[in-house]
Formats: structure tokens, C-alpha cells, sequence
């Protein structure tokens, strides 16, 4: 038996010092410098680096729109999927786990023969056995496999997280175009109204001989313009609607319609807070969840890459075994055994396999990192597109008001001087044609403005408090 031990020993250390000769190397975890200076546009009077604010659809100041949102955080299904893919994860992690416990075997069998001479019994023959071995982690392997499991729950989770941000905007976007096509709707069928009672008046005066069928024609034609727009913003509205209802996990669009006929501010477009705070470029990559999970990804690799490498070494194991054979002749005492020892498995000595599988996990893990790098550009470029957008929008609103303004008291005068005989009614129709284009225009901007902000608080990617990455209790430790 010393002999035996001893071959073991001197197989392990050939196999160790075989392996460490020419162990390659990980590849260098790679940091960006990310300054932690104000985003470029954050100079505007309506911008301001504070930090973000969490549940940044309160500070719209709409109850519905909260209450929306938050119903969709708990009723939507593709957080449910989510969910459910965390429960997976955390079901291998504590797979993983048992890696470090002892495993059993139990084996039991039985057999009837008999010989193939004519006087020959039947004879019974059976066996059990009973077994048990650990691993001993010499070289770290199920450490690395554990770690690797644990960073794939954490890369999930954070990919749930990216999932409600999403819901989350999509919600309040959603509402936003409710809303932003129930005042457009309003705004047409009030001018509507009014070019009706222009053609109604015109209808009079050609028949006195006072306008012209021109006159006339033309005002038809854009009170039907008018009214053949109100189907459109009707289905927008229903489509809104229905895009609700999926978001909060709904079957029905008609009960959303419901509660948002019957909630606060109808026909009121949700408007974004006096100010946005927008945090810092560094805040973003520590909050914002996608860059999250692309850097679990790059641990969860790393992890990988070095059980990996840890199979260029011998696994020892200890085991031990009892059993027991059981013949027609035989009693307990006699037919009881046991073993116990240690055992090597190896996979050299020819580890070009294992070498391909360790270059295999490096080559993924530079993908992962080069995925990390983009996924940085692109959310800093989005929240600059974001903003760019905003104060724009917002710059454009303001001249738009003022020409909505002009508009309407275009349409006063015009119809004043028609009723004093010094213009004819093509004024008239032209300046309600005007103010219907302007109000609808400064409508549509206010819609934008809020749709802007909605777009970057979800590049800046931030809602649960507990931004920091949880620890993942590993059945074992």
C-alpha cells in the first residue's frame, strides 16, 4: 500500500510540475477612465448634475402615470420571464455549491443462474455497495466554478433590472402619447367646430350672394380635412391604450381606457420637473444595468477561464467504499468488505484539448470585454442624444407657443375685418387653417419634450435603490 501511495505522489507532482511550466496566462481585467465631471449639455438651465432621482416618474406630478408605472414594475410579463431566469440561476449556483460535499453511491444487484448439468441447483447471487468520495480543491477549480455560477446570477439579475428600466419607460411613454393624442384630438375637434360654423355662415352668404362658390369650397374642403384627421388620432389614442394594458400585464385595453378616463388630469400631457438631474458619466456606469451586467459577464469568464486552467492538474479525491457479496453459501461476516484511499484523475498528458478549451474561454472573455467597452459608448451617447433632444425641444416649444398665440388672435382679427367688409372670407379660412397647424404643432412639441425627458432618464438607466451588487449566499460555504 505504501508502494502505492507513493506512485500517486510522484505521478502528481510530475503531472504538477509538467503544468505549471507553461500555465498560460489570464488576460488583464481592463478598467475605463471614465471622469467624473458633468455630462456636456448639463450647463442648461433645466439640467443639473445632481443625482438621479430613482422613481423619476413621480416627478412628473401625475398620479396616474405613477400609478401605471408602478402596476406595470409588478404585474408585467416579461419581468416575470426575468424572474424566472434568476430562479434558475441561483438553482445551478447552488449546484455549484454541492461541488465542495461529499457525494454517495449505492449500488444493488441480484442473480439467479444455474448450470448446464442436468443435476446442478439453482443457485442466488447478489451483491451491494456503498460508497463515498470528496475533492479535495487543490488547485481551486470548484472555488472558480461556485465563482463563475455566483457572477451568472449576479449578470441576470442586473439583465432584470435592464428589463424594468425598459418597462418602466415604455409605461410612461405609452401614457405620455395617451394623453399627448387626447389634447391633439381636442384641438382638432374644437377647430372642427369652428370651420363647421364657417361653412354653415359661408352656406348663408352664398345664398345671398355675399361669398363665392369658391369661398365655399374651400372652406368644405378643410373642415373634411379637419374631420378625416380625427379617426387617426382616435386610433392612436386605442393604441396607446392597448400598449398599456401589455405593459401592465393586462388582458383588456378597455379597463386601462377606464381608469385613465376616470383618473386625474385627463387630456392633460404629463410635464417633466423644472429640472432633470442627471448624475455624473462615472454614476452612469456604476448604475446604469446593462454595464452592470457586461461586467458580471467578464467576471463570470474570468471565473470560467480558471477552472479551466485548473484541469491541467491532477483532481484528488478521497473515497471510500463497503460492500458486500451475498452466495447461496455465504454468511454476513465472511462476505463483508471495505476500502478507503485516495485517487487521482488526470487529463494530460496530452492537455492540447484542455489548452484549446482554456484559449476558447480567453478568446470569449476579450469578446466580453470589448462588449463592456461598447456598452459604455453607447450609454454615454445616449444620454447625450437624449439631452441634446430635450433642451432643443424645449427651445423650439417656447417659439412655438408664441406662434400659436399670434394664431389665434390672427383668426379674431380676420374674422373681424370679414364681418367690417374689408377682406372676404379666404382670410378667414386661411388664418383657421394656420391657428388648427400651430396649436397641433405645439401640441406634438409638448408631446416630444416629455417623450425627451422620458428618454433620458432611461438612458441614465436608474430605479431600485440598492444599486449596489447583493451578495449571493453559495450552499456549501
Amino acid at each position: 500500500m505504501r508502494r502505492v501511495s507513493l506512485s500517486l505522489f510522484g505521478l502528481a507532482m510530475i503531472a504538477l510540475t509538467a503544468a505549471c511550466a507553461t500555465v498560460p496566462d489570464a488576460p488583464d481585467r481592463q478598467e475605463l477612465d471614465v471622469p467624473d465631471v458633468p455630462f456636456e449639455a448639463a450647463n442648461a438651465p433645466t439640467l443639473s448634475a445632481a443625482p438621479v432621482q430613482i422613481d423619476w416618474w413621480r416627478s412628473f406630478d401625475d398620479p396616474m402615470l405613477a400609478e401605471l408605472v408602478d402596476q406595470a414594475l409588478e404585474e408585467n410579463k416579461d419581468l416575470a420571464v426575468a424572474e424566472a431566469n434568476i430562479a434558475a440561476a441561483r438553482a445551478i449556483l447552488a449546484r455549484q455549491g454541492l461541488l465542495r460535499a461529499s457525494s454517495t453511491s449505492s449500488t444493488a444487484s441480484a442473480e439467479l443462474g444455474r448450470a448446464a448439468r442436468d443435476d446442478a441447483d439453482i443457485e442466488v447471487t447478489g451483491g451491494a455497495q456503498l460508497g463515498a468520495s470528496w475533492e479535495y480543491d487543490a488547485f481551486g477549480r470548484i472555488a472558480a466554478l461556485i465563482e463563475s455560477a455566483a457572477f451568472q446570477v449576479e449578470q441576470i439579475e442586473e439583465s432584470r433590472r435592464d428589463v424594468a428600466v425598459t418597462v418602466a419607460a415604455e409605461t410612461a411613454l405609452a401614457y405620455a402619447d395617451y394623453r399627448g393624442n387626447q389634447v391633439r384630438l381636442a384641438v382638432a375637434q374644437s377647430n372642427a367646430q369652428l370651420q363647421g360654423d364657417s361653412v354653415e355662415l359661408l352656406k348663408v352668404l352664398f345664398d345671398n350672394g355675399r361669398a363665392t362658390r369658391l369661398d365655399l369650397e374651400r372652406a368644405q374642403s378643410q373642415y373634411r380635412t379637419t374631420l378625416a384627421s380625427l379617426p387617426l388620432l382616435e386610433v392612436n389614442i386605442q393604441t396607446a391604450a392597448t400598449r398599456l394594458a401589455t405593459l401592465t400585464g393586462q388582458l383588456s385595453s378597455a379597463e386601462i381606457a377606464q381608469r385613465l378616463e376616470a383618473g386625474s388630469n385627463p387630456q392633460m400631457i404629463p410635464t417633466p420637473p423644472p429640472i432633470l438631474n442627471l448624475g455624473t458619466p462615472s454614476d452612469l456606469i456604476r448604475r446604469r444595468p446593462d454595464i452592470r451586467a457586461a461586467e458580471a459577464e467578464i467576471s463570470r469568464l474570468l471565473a470560467f477561464g480558471e477552472a479551466e486552467r485548473a484541469r491541467l492538474f491532477p483532481i484528488l479525491t478521497f473515497s471510500a467504499d463497503i460492500f458486500a457479496l451475498l452466495g447461496e453459501n455465504s454468511t454476513l461476516d465472511n462476505s463483508l468488505g471495505f476500502g478507503i484511499g485516495p485517487g487521482l484523475r488526470w487529463d494530460g498528458p496530452d492537455l492540447r484539448r484542455v489548452r484549446a478549451d482554456i484559449d476558447i474561454a480567453d478568446a470569449q472573455t476579450r469578446i466580453a470585454y470589448a462588449n463592456y467597452e461598447r456598452a459604455v459608448v453607447e450609454a454615454l451617447g445616449e444620454v447625450e442624444i437624449a439631452l441634446i433632444g430635450y433642451v432643443q425641444e424645449q427651445a423650439r416649444r417656447a417659439d412655438l407657443e408664441a406662434a400659436a398665440a399670434s394664431a389665434e388672435r390672427a383668426v379674431e382679427l380676420a374674422r373681424l375685418r370679414f364681418d367690417e367688409g374689408l377682406d372676404d372670407f379666404l382670410d378667414v379660412i386661411d388664418a383657421q387653417r394656420t391657428l388648427l397647424d400651430a396649436q397641433d404643432r405645439l401640441e406634438i412639441s409638448r408631446l416630444a419634450t416629455t417623450r425627451q425627458a422620458i428618454a433620458t432618464y432611461r438612458a441614465l438607466g436608474g430605479i431600485w435603490p440598492d444599486a449596489a451588487s447583493t451578495d449571493v449566499a453559495v450552499e456549501g460555504e
